[in-house]
Order: C-alpha cells, then sequence, then structure tokens
C-alpha cells in the first residue's frame, strides 16, 4: 500500500505557508505511526511496512488530512494505490467528509 500526496504551491502561499511546512506536518503525521516517507520531491509517497495495522493507520492519517480545511485547500492530489490499483482520494473526498 502507498498514498502519494502533492501540492499546489500558490494555495500552499496564499495560506501564509511555506512548502516545507505543509511536507513536514504530513511527513510527522506518518512518521508518527512508524510509516516511511519512500518519496520526497514535489510528491510526497508513504508505504506500509506490512504491519498488521498499517493499512488503518495510514487510512486514519488520510481521514484527518481530508477533514482539515488548510489541507484540502492545499491539496493538489492524494492517491491511494495498492493491489487493486489507484484511486483519487480527493475526488472521492466529498462522499468520506461530508464536503
Amino acid at each position: 500500500m502507498k498514498v502519494r500526496f502533492s501540492f499546489d504551491e500558490a494555495a500552499v502561499k496564499r495560506r501564509g505557508y511555506t512548502l516545507e511546512a505543509v511536507h513536514q506536518t504530513v511527513k510527522s503525521l506518518f512518521a508518527a505511526h512508524d510509516l516511511p516517507c519512500v518519496s520526497n520531491g514535489n510528491t510526497l509517497s508513504f508505504q506500509d511496512k506490512d504491519h498488521g495495522d498499517d493499512f488503518a493507520c495510514m487510512w486514519d492519517i488520510i481521514l484527518s488530512l481530508l477533514r482539515a480545511e488548510w489541507f484540502m485547500d492545499c491539496a493538489a492530489a492524494c492517491v491511494w494505490e495498492d493491489e487493486g490499483g489507484e484511486e483519487d482520494v480527493l475526488a472521492q473526498a466529498g462522499k468520506v467528509c461530508g464536503r
């Protein structure tokens, strides 16, 4: 399992943040659950470690981000990837979070 994030730099700046601060915030959420950042450029990518609770932890983080106004304003992409393929999580955010 993997999840990828990218952010709209102009939207990040409009909110008074830096891209680095946004990246660090997202990284810290995953690091708290020992889920590694495996791509650290313009797109952040996090991968499971084959632990039994990785799926639940990853989705808890994703759902908390989707509920955060700053994230929804700044996110350009959030894509979930597993053996079943890819899913555009932002496109589904309205169904999940009532937006």
